[in-house]
């Protein structure tokens, strides 16, 4: 999951929250989402979590004394749903209070790398299991308690979700909230170009694109046809081309037997991308000199981008009356999905009470407001979204997928995230000497074809290489 530094420095960098018994105030969700769907029982969704018979034995999990859970996580904004979901907890657990701790993702993930071992993290800590996957090796995350397993593994959520949280043969976490990307369209742009209906391909992707760009009297770009990751740090790049490349059934590295892996990105297909996007920008159907990504959405300097969901409430604060002139649609084929799961660190002395909290915040109710508040997308696939989407038809794009749209998760080995940050490096090099490599497939294949092969050496040295 990436988002905007600039809007993570908006956030407050270290939050304790004490959370405290009451009703919700209205401050506590600013954005545009409305909770509509907020108050449908977890029934509604056909839970699979702990029976009925089990509620005596839930309330005492957190027995009578005072207890203070400690709930880390490394997204702030995430911040306001751990404590509306404290306060409702507190309703049937009233001896329990909260404290919530958050900092930028990179802090954090140093955060735990020394709390863990010294056995000073949260009660519940909020991470990827790839990340926690070391700490799990030397034995410092609690197993997951047997109803959670077969909570996990019982079709709430994705395949690829239950994957993404798998390690060792075992689910150690269970899935929080998702990232995954969709495709936001100008629909005032869309009717000044006439057209009538979204694309649903990436040839109509392509094609629409180059009857929305607008340029002015000297030819210079001023409203992209779609914005492009062009540049930026780290593995953004990279990963906006591999969502791209995913509409064609080609992805960066392949499985080719289990656990080794295999570069997929310089095929026909990656060739055919790659020029599109030279292409692109060699027709000024995009640029490198003007606004790009959320930005350029929100000031009306695009008309279509991909992204994840988080823009929505974004959008809503930040540029309030393009609100009801776009929409976001669905990618055409798959997307990726990174999952954010609850863990509970071994050496908690709360841990009864803190898996308590984590059956609590897998339900209906909570997995609603993750995405009423914070943007984020609940993890689980079998929630009661329609009250949801009629208050809120422009999540369309990130709930509703045509016949056989596929998930796809990061490859589960440590050394993917140089993999994916060398290429974005290329990448962006490259997309720079777009004048020369515009409408030049073999120069695109040659180049492809040179970072495969440090992709695969790089899996050589780890051991995961299989060709």
């Amino acid at each position: 999951m990436t988002r905007p530094r600039a809007w993570i420095k908006t956030l407050a960098l270290v939050s304790t929250l004490a959370i405290v018994v009451g009703a919700c105030s209205s401050g506590t969700a600013t954005q545009a989402p409305t909770a509509a769907a907020s108050t449908t029982p977890s029934a509604a969704a056909g839970s699979t979590g702990p029976a009925p018979s089990a509620s005596a034995a839930a309330v005492n999990a957190c027995g009578d004394a005072p207890v203070t859970l400690n709930v880390w996580g490394g997204y702030p904004e995430v911040d306001a749903v751990y404590k509306l979901a404290g306060e409702n907890f507190k309703k049937t657990h009233p001896n329990v209070d909260f404290t919530v701790f958050s900092t930028d993702l990179r802090g954090f993930e140093q955060k735990l790398s020394t709390a863990l071992p010294s056995k000073t993290a949260g009660d519940v800590v909020v991470r990827t299991t790839n990340f926690l996957s070391r700490f799990i090796d030397q034995g410092l995350l609690a197993p997951l308690p047997d109803d959670l397993k077969t909570f996990v593994t019982g079709g709430a959520y994705d395949p690829a979700i239950v994957a993404d949280n798998t390690y060792a043969n075992k689910n150690w976490g269970v899935p929080l909230f998702i990232g995954t990307a969709g495709i936001y369209y100008n629909t005032d742009m869309f009717t000044k170009a006439g057209i009538t209906a979204p694309p649903t391909t990436m040839d109509e992707i392509i094609a629409d694109a180059k009857k929305l760009a607008v340029v002015d009297a000297s030819g210079s770009l001023v409203t992209s046809g779609l914005s492009l990751r062009l540049s930026g740090q780290g593995s953004g790049v990279a990963e906006k081309f591999w969502i791209l490349l995913l509409q064609s059934g080609r992805t960066l590295i392949k499985e080719t037997s289990p656990g080794k892996w295999q570069a997929d990105f310089n095929g026909p297909e990656g060739v055919k991308l790659f020029q599109m996007y030279v292409d692109l920008l060699k027709a000024n159907i995009d640029s490198l000199n003007i606004d790009s990504d959320a930005k350029a959405f929100e000031t009306k300097a695009t008309a279509m981008f991909l992204r994840e969901a988080w823009v929505i409430p974004e959008i809503a604060t930040k540029a309030p009356a393009l609100v009801g002139h776009y929409q976001t649609i669905s990618p055409p084929v798959g997307s990726l999905v990174t999952s954010e799961s609850m863990f509970v660190p071994a050496a908690s002395p709360n841990a009864a009470c803190a898996w308590e909290f984590v059956r609590f915040l897998k339900e209906q109710e909570q997995q609603i407001s993750m995405v009423t508040i914070s943007g984020w997308l609940p993890a689980r696939k079998d929630l009661d979204l329609t009250a949801f989407l009629a208050a809120n038809p422009t999540y369309a794009g990130f709930f509703t997928h045509p016949a056989g749209f596929k998930l796809t998760y990061t490859p589960p080995i440590a050394e993917f995230d140089e993999i994916e940050t060398k290429l974005a490096t290329h990448l962006v090099a490259a997309y720079a000497d777009f004048a020369n490599l515009a409408g030049q497939p073999d120069k695109i294949q040659t180049l492809l074809n040179t970072w495969a092969d440090e992709t695969n050496s790089i899996l050589k040295t780890n051991g995961h290489f299989g060709g």
